[in-house]
């Protein structure tokens, strides 16, 4: 193997989707509102919704940062895209920090694991969701417990044309470092999102962390500890 990418969200990151996703949300409007922003909670949640949304429909014809600025601006055309996208961005470097206490509890010597790993193959990438600026992944790799310098590279939403559960994100992935799907091993906590894109493409695939099964799938991943992935690479 030349490579590991390793998901984030319910991976790397423990967690309760909803419940991180409300926390966050609340935070983001918080800040907002008190940077004199007018906010009217359920059409901001709506609008955010649909820029992810575009996000994860992209075609690759423009990175996922402009998918989502597009879709965000045309369902809350009230805001205007260079006074909220700076707002956004200073709260993914500041108060974002603080969606940790939604998450659940992280595991134990994550950064030991990482480090482990590490030492057995070439690279070693991040596969989260590219729907951040590289500060708030970056962020949401602290949360975790792991220095985001382990990392030979951490996608975020500027850089990234495709997003899960999109198979042509994790082929941009391997393009940036001229890897072939029999070279990686991915870990990731979902069938759908991870499990089902890395088989379409021949990527070697282990389910972990708080694992997600795709409803009606006859996958049958293997599954893994995440204490137990150094063991892979003896």
């Amino acid at each position: 193997m030349k490579a590991v990418f390793f998901d984030l969200d319910g991976t790397l990151l423990p967690m309760d989707e909803k419940k991180f996703v409300n926390g966050y949300f609340g935070l983001l409007i918080k800040r907002l509102i008190s940077k004199g922003f007018p906010i009217e909670k359920e059409s901001f949640v709506k609008a955010i919704w649909y820029g992810t949304d575009a996000m994860r429909k992209n075609d690759g014809s423009k990175t996922c940062a402009q998918a989502y600025w597009d879709a965000f601006m045309l369902a809350y055309p009230t805001l205007k895209k260079e006074e909220i996208k700076p707002a956004f961005e200073e709260f993914y470097a500041t108060d974002f920090k603080y969606s940790g206490q939604f998450c659940e509890e992280p595991h134990k010597n994550l950064q030991g694991i990482i480090d482990a790993v590490k030492e057995k193959v070439d690279y070693i990438i991040l596969a989260g969701n590219p729907m951040f600026p590289t500060c708030g992944m970056n962020t949401r790799l602290e949360i975790a417990g792991v220095k985001p310098e382990s990392f030979d590279f951490i996608p975020d939403y500027e850089d990234m044309h495709y997003a899960k559960p999109n198979k042509l994100y994790l082929q941009e992935l391997m393009d940036k470092f001229d890897l072939k799907p029999e070279d990686v091993i991915y870990f990731g906590n979902s069938e759908k999102e991870d499990g089902r894109p890395a088989k379409e493409l021949g990527i070697k695939f282990y389910l972990t962390g708080n694992i997600v099964k795709e409803e009606g799938s006859d996958n049958s991943f293997p599954s893994i500890d995440f204490k137990d992935i150094p063991t892979l690479f003896n």
